[in-house]
């Protein structure tokens, strides 16, 4: 995500609610008999939403509109003919009419490689809202912003294609467009590359669009730069839990005379640094992989990419990483004391430098969550997603349905951090967001779209658990 002045809005920062209501069951659980409340709880977040998502701010907007389509979608197919839900689906579409115009205000050639990836992501569920809708025009609008504005711009710009780099070749860079600052491989542009080819790949596939065999070349590439990274264990990318879990770090790293990944910068990096978001992202991509695992073998085979290419070898690979990976959200993200998912209290993601930023993480790992299946995971979040829910409604301010940075008790919190230092080795003694000098209108809007993550999140995970 990029790091760059916040734009200032009218008004300064309020103090929103700094006490606590106890953690009392709120409906969510009782299937059936709480319809009702919980459509009226979606569509007061929604209307809340809408108040505020107008800002100006290049990632967080793209990034908490997804949110918003991911919402709308888990609407429409829990309560098809509602006809409150029918109204947001019709006000979403003009939302996206304005989301576009101001897409294309924006002079791309500054911006980080990574703030592309959010609205590669959010133009693919723009296009299938629309298509829904009956907005076809706009819809292939959409698709060329993800094709051609995003994952086109970045492949040209910042993917390394022909590195010689060490350990590990490949990879995305964050840096600008201009090339004034090439950036760091992290996790989070690299992740949203691979999530974002598997992504448009699977929607060409599904409608029949040729020319999609290049995204299906790059979801390999980042796969093998992700695996590569993965085997090599004393580097740690993949570190393990104490649990015997497993969480992808915010960038790997390799201190040795001739690496190619010794970048501490863009943004200041911390030993030991993990991201919520980063977490939701890798088991999204992971699970498209399965889902075109027999395409890509077919690729492999035709192009000679490898030689010995073993589907059903693959296939318990990707099947083991998303299997630690959520193993290590269950006992290092979610409290064993109140089941609320939480982000990793380090400085590095709550503190002043770059918390505004990695505020919007256990939204976006929620996102993907809902629609992970625990077949292949090996581990139920519904629970988590719906206490994490009830957590977010009962701290939310009651006078505008406005949701909070904060949403637990500190005394939990300090329990919290004792069990994460014990997973992971290291943590701080960080209990808020110190995001005290970041833009209001940003700040309300990245945390009303955590709500809308988790109640989108929660929506799904009712409608497949049947299945399940």
């Amino acid at each position: 995500m990029k790091r760059r002045n916040f734009v200032k809005s009218a008004g300064g920062y309020v103090l929103l609610f700094s006490w606590m209501k106890p953690f009392a069951n709120i409906g969510f659980d009782k299937e059936g008999q709480n319809e009702v409340e919980l459509k009226a709880k979606c569509i007061a977040a929604f209307k809340r939403f809408e108040e505020i998502w107008d800002f100006n701010d290049f990632w967080r907007r793209g990034n908490t509109f997804d949110a918003c389509l991911n919402f709308a979608d888990a609407l429409h197919h829990r309560w098809p003919g509602d006809d409150d839900v029918k109204s947001i689906q019709q006000r979403v579409d003009a939302m996206l009419d304005k989301d576009l115009t101001y897409f294309k205000s924006v002079d791309p050639s500054g911006l980080w490689t990574d703030d592309f990836g959010w609205w590669g992501l959010m133009g693919l569920n723009a296009r299938r809202h629309l298509l829904r809708t009956g907005n076809k025009e706009l819809a292939d609008k959409y698709l060329q912003l993800s094709t051609d504005l995003c994952w086109k711009q970045a492949k040209d710009h910042a993917y390394d294609a022909v590195s010689s780099a060490n350990p590990v070749p490949g990879g995305f860079r964050n840096g600008d467009a201009k090339g004034n600052n090439k950036g760091a491989k992290n996790t989070v542009t690299n992740v949203l590359f691979f999530l974002l080819s598997t992504r448009i790949y699977r929607l060409m596939l599904a409608e029949n669009i040729s020319d999609n065999e290049k995204y299906l070349e790059m979801a390999y590439s980042q796969w093998i730069w992700f695996d590569s990274w993965f085997q090599l264990d004393k580097y740690q990318y993949l570190k393990k839990t104490v649990s015997g879990g497993a969480l992808v770090q915010e960038r790997p790293t390799a201190f040795f005379d001739g690496s190619d990944y010794t970048e501490i910068t863009h943004p200041t990096w911390h030993k030991g640094w993990v991201w919520t978001g980063d977490q939701g992202m890798l088991l999204a991509a992971l699970t498209d992989m399965l889902a075109i695992k027999n395409n890509l073998a077919a690729w492999i085979s035709t192009h000679k990419k490898e030689v010995n290419f073993d589907i059903n070898a693959f296939t318990g690979k990707v099947h083991h990483y998303i299997s630690l990976i959520s193993k290590g959200i269950k006992t290092t993200l979610v409290s064993d004391k109140d089941h609320i998912i939480r982000e990793a209290p380090l400085i590095a993601n709550m503190g002043p430098e770059f918390g505004s930023d990695y505020l919007a993480g256990r939204g976006i790992m929620m996102r993907y969550l809902g629609t992970l299946d625990k077949r292949i995971a090996g581990v139920d979040f519904t629970n988590d997603i719906k206490t994490t829910v009830n957590a977010i409604w009962q701290t939310r301010n009651s006078s505008n349905n406005q949701f909070q940075p904060e949403y637990t008790s500190i005394e939990n919190d300090k329990l919290y951090i004792q069990q994460f230092r014990r997973q992971w080795g290291l943590a701080d003694d960080i209990l808020k967001w110190d995001i005290a000098k970041a833009n209001l209108q940003q700040r309300i809007g990245v945390c009303q779209s955590i709500g809308l993550d988790a109640l989108g999140a929660m929506i799904r995970l009712m409608q497949t658990s049947q299945y399940l």
